[in-house]
């Protein structure tokens, strides 16, 4: 009797574990579908990992994302998570942080301090453009 018990203990316990990682995986698809825009990124916006598990670091966005509620808006917009002196809206293309980007694409990751917006902004642009007009 006690081997049946064992093994059912363990079925259980097998069961519980598959529920709580599906749950969470889930649940970080959920965050991250709450952002502006994250096509390219992906799960790299908050994580160290591309392919994270349970228990994976989050990067310093991660961690402010986190700290806000798992809410993106304008207080996590206005902050720069990595560092890189460009705000977190800025990088992913809602600078109000209303959850209507501008672009539909990152400008560059929040959480990495080495991936930063290009440097052509209007201002660049309207520059360039000038130098081909008759």
């Amino acid at each position: 009797m006690r081997p049946k018990l064992r093994l059912y203990g363990m079925a259980i316990l097998v069961v519980c574990a598959l529920a709580f990682l599906v749950g969470t995986l889930r649940s970080s698809e959920d965050h991250m579908n709450s952002l502006p825009v994250n096509k390219h990124f992906g799960c790299t916006l908050c994580h160290v990992a591309p392919n994270p598990t349970v228990g994976t670091d989050l990067n310093s966005f991660g961690k402010d994302f986190q700290a806000n509620g798992l809410e993106w808006n304008a207080d996590l917009a206005a902050i720069d998570s990595d560092g890189d002196g460009f705000s977190n809206g800025l990088e992913l293309g809602d600078e109000n942080g209303d959850g209507t980007p501008e672009v539909y694409f990152e400008r560059s990751n929040p959480g990495d301090p080495f991936n930063y917006p290009n440097s052509i902004n209007q201002e660049t642009w309207s520059i360039i453009k000038s130098l081909f007009e008759d």
